[in-house]
C-alpha cells in the first residue's frame, strides 16, 4: 500500500504544485485589490485598467491551475487504489492457506468491500483535503506574518485547545470504528453461512435462529455507530464553536492595529479575506486527526494482509518422468504435521510411504485420521513441521509451486465450480485451452451429450457453485477438468461417494480413462472400489498402521480386514 502511494507520488507532487500556485495567486491578486483600496482612500486617482487586466489573468491562471490539482487528485486517488487492489489480489491469492483458515471469510470479504471504501475515501478526499489545507495555511500565514506578525499570534493563540480536544475525540472515535469493524466482519460471516447453509436453514427452521444472530450483530453495529455520529457531532460543534473565538479576536485586534496605523485599510481588508480563508483549513487540519484515525484502523486491516507472509516456494521446474521405476513419483518419509500453530493435536507423524511412476494407490481410514490432509500436503497448501518429501526425486522445497501444483489433477467429493458457463469451468483446468480441447475433455468425461441437449450448450450457466447442476453432473464437469489439465498425478477423493447409482457407473467409466498413464492416488470409503490398486496404506491416529495389496490386507486381519467387513 505504501509502495502503490510512492509509486504514483508524481501525481501528487504535481498536485501540491498546482495547489501552491492557486494559493499564490490568490494571494498575489488579494494584495492587489488591497493596495489599490488604500490608493482610492488616499484619495489617488486609480485607474481600473491598471489592474482589471492583470486581475483578469490571475483569475485564468488560478481558474486552470484549481482544475489540473483536481485532476491530478483524481488521478493519484485513482491509480493508488487501482494499484493497491491489483497488488492486493495478487497477494492474498498466494498466502498460506492457513490464513484462510484463521481469518475466516467474513472478516476478509470485508477487508476487500468495506476496508477498501475506506481507504479510497482517504487517498480521494481526506489525504489530498490535508495536503490542501496544510498549503492553504503555510501560503496565508507566510502572509499575514508579512503583514503583521502580531495578527498570527492572536489568531493561533486558541488552537492548542482544539488540538487537545481533537486528540481525545479522535482516539475514541478510532475505538469505535475499530469495534464496528468486527461486527461488521461477524455479519458477513453470518450472512455468508446463512445464504451457503440455506437449504440446511430451511430443512431444519433455522431461519429464526439465524435471524436472531444477525440482528444482535446488526443492532451492535447501530449502537457502535450512534456512539460514533454523536462523538462526531460533537466535534464539529466545538470545532465551530472554538473556530468563532479566534475569529473574534482577530477582527477585533485588526481594527485595533488599523486605528494604531500599523495597518492600512486596505491591509485590513485584505486581512478580512485571508482570515476567511485560513480558518476553515486550520479548524480541518486539527480535527482532520478524527478521520485520520477512523481510517486508520482499515489501512491497518489492509496492511495487515499485505504483513503477511507468501507461501514459500522454490525456484525449479523439472522434467517429468514418463515410466522410471528408480524414481518414485512421491517419497514421503517421517512426515510430521499440525494445523495448530504451537504444533499441538499432530494430525500425522512419522508418515512414510512411496508412490512409483504409474502406479495405483490408495489411503484408507477412519474419518478424521488425516487422509485429507495428506492430499492438502502432497499439493503443497500447507507446510510440513517435519520430515522429507520428495516429488519426482526433488525435495519439494526446490520446486516452483506453480510448477509443482501443475503435477496435480483433483477430483473430489466436494466439487466447486465457478459461477460461469460450462465451458469456463473446464477450461479452467488449461487456461489456452481450445473449444475442440473442452469438447475432448467433456467427451471422456461422460458429459457431453447431456451438455449438447442444454439450450446454451457449452455456454450454459451452472450457477453458484454449480448449484443449477446435479451432483454428478457437477462432478463429471470436474473430471473433464482434470483431463483437460492432464497432469501426471491424480488425486481421487472418493468422486462417487455422494451420487447415485447412473451417476456413479458413468462417472467410474471416465476415471476409468483418466487413469490410464498417470499416478493415481485415491481416498476410498468404499473399499470395494480399490481391490486392484497396487498398493494400500491405512491411517489411523494420523500415521500408517498397515501397508500391502488387497489380499494381503485381508489376511493380516487387521483395521483393514475390519473396515472392509463394515461395508
Amino acid at each position: 500500500m505504501v509502495r502503490a502511494s510512492i509509486r504514483n507520488g508524481y501525481m501528487l507532487l504535481l498536485f501540491i504544485l498546482f495547489s501552491f500556485g492557486f494559493n499564490e495567486i490568490v494571494i498575489i491578486g488579494n494584495d492587489l485589490i488591497a493596495e489599490a483600496t488604500d490608493q482610492i482612500l488616499l484619495g489617488k486617482q486609480v485607474y481600473f485598467s491598471s489592474f482589471i487586466t492583470p486581475l483578469f489573468w490571475m483569475i485564468l491562471i488560478g481558474t486552470i491551475a484549481a482544475y489540473a490539482k483536481s485532476i491530478c487528485r483524481d488521478h493519484y486517488s485513482a491509480m493508488v487504489q487501482q494499484d493497491v487492489r491489483v497488488s492486493l489480489g495478487k497477494h492474498l491469492l498466494k498466502l498460506p492457506f492457513a490464513y484462510f483458515d484463521e481469518k475466516g471469510t467474513g472478516s476478509i470479504v470485508t477487508r476487500l468491500i468495506s476496508d477498501m471504501t475506506e481507504m479510497g475515501r482517504f487517498f480521494a478526499e481526506i489525504l489530498p483535503g490535508l495536503i490542501m489545507n496544510v498549503i492553504t495555511v503555510m501560503t496565508a500565514t507566510i502572509y499575514l506574518i508579512w503583514m503583521d506578525v502580531r495578527l498570527i499570534v492572536v489568531l493561533f493563540a486558541s488552537y492548542p485547545v482544539m488540538l487537545i480536544v481533537a486528540d481525545r475525540l479522535s482516539k475514541k472515535l478510532a475505538e469505535l470504528t475499530k469495534k464496528l469493524r468486527i461486527h461488521m466482519d461477524e455479519r458477513t460471516e453470518k450472512a455468508y453461512d446463512a445464504i451457503q447453509g440455506i437449504i440446511v436453514g430451511r430443512s431444519y427452521n433455522l431461519y429464526e435462529i439465524q435471524k436472531k444472530k444477525i440482528d444482535t450483530i446488526i443492532n451492535n453495529m447501530v449502537m457502535q455507530a450512534c456512539k460514533s455520529t454523536r462523538i462526531s457531532s460533537l466535534g464539529w460543534v466545538l470545532k465551530n464553536v472554538i473556530t468563532t473565538l479566534p475569529v473574534i479576536g482577530c477582527y477585533l485586534f485588526a481594527l485595533y492595529e488599523t486605528r494604531q496605523g500599523r495597518i492600512t485599510v486596505g491591509e485590513m481588508l485584505a486581512f478580512t479575506v485571508i482570515l476567511g480563508r485560513i480558518l476553515t483549513p486550520v479548524g480541518d487540519i486539527v480535527f482532520c486527526a478524527n478521520e485520520i484515525r477512523e481510517v486508520c484502523v482499515s489501512l491497518k486491516r489492509i496492511q495487515e494482509i499485505y504483513d503477511q507472509q507468501e507461501e514459500q516456494t522454490g525456484r525449479n521446474s523439472y522434467e517429468i518422468p514418463k515410466n522410471n521405476e528408480l524414481v518414485p513419483a512421491i517419497e514421503w518419509q517421517d512426515v510430521d504435521f499440525s494445523y495448530a500453530k504451537d504444533n499441538r493435536h499432530s494430525v500425522l507423524h512419522n508418515v512414510s510411504f512411496s508412490i512409483g511412476v504409474g502406479e495405483q494407490t490408495a489411503f484408507v481410514g477412519g474419518s478424521g485420521e488425516g487422509k485429507t490432509t495428506i492430499f492438502k500436503l502432497l499439493c503443497g497448501f500447507y507446510e510440513r513441521n517435519g520430515g522429507q518429501y520428495k516429488l519426482f526425486g526433488h525435495a519439494f522445497e526446490e520446486w516452483d509451486l506453480e510448477a509443482a501444483r501443475s503435477c496435480f489433477s483433483q477430483v473430489s467429493q466436494n466439487v466447486f465450480l465457478f459461477p460461469g458457463t460450462i465451458q469456463q469451468n473446464v477450461a479452467c483446468g488449461k487456461e489456452d485451452a481450445t473449444k475442440e480441447e473442452v469438447i475432448t475433455a467433456c467427451k471422456n468425461a461422460n458429459i457431453h451429450e447431456f451438455i449438447m441437449q442444454l439450450p446454451n450448450q457449452y455456454e450454459t450457466i451452472v450457477g453458484e457453485r454449480g448449484v443449477l447442476l446435479s451432483g454428478g453432473q457437477r462432478q463429471r464437469i470436474s473430471i473433464a477438468r482434470a483431463f483437460l489439465k492432464d497432469a501426471p498425478i491424480l488425486l481421487l477423493d472418493e468422486p462417487t461417494a455422494s451420487v447415485d447409482i447412473d451417476a456413479e457407473q458413468k462417472i467410474q467409466e471416465a476415471i476409468d480413462k483418466i487413469t490410464v498413464g498417470r499416478t493415481v492416488i485415491i481416498i476410498a470409503h468404499r473399499l470395494s472400489t480399490i481391490q486392484n490398486v497396487k498398493r494400500i496404506y491405512v491411517v489411523g491416529d494420523g500415521t500408517i498402521v498397515e501397508t500391502g495389496d488387497h489380499k494381503e490386507l485381508l489376511e493380516r486381519k487387521g483395521i483393514y480386514a475390519e473396515l472392509y467387513a463394515k461395508g
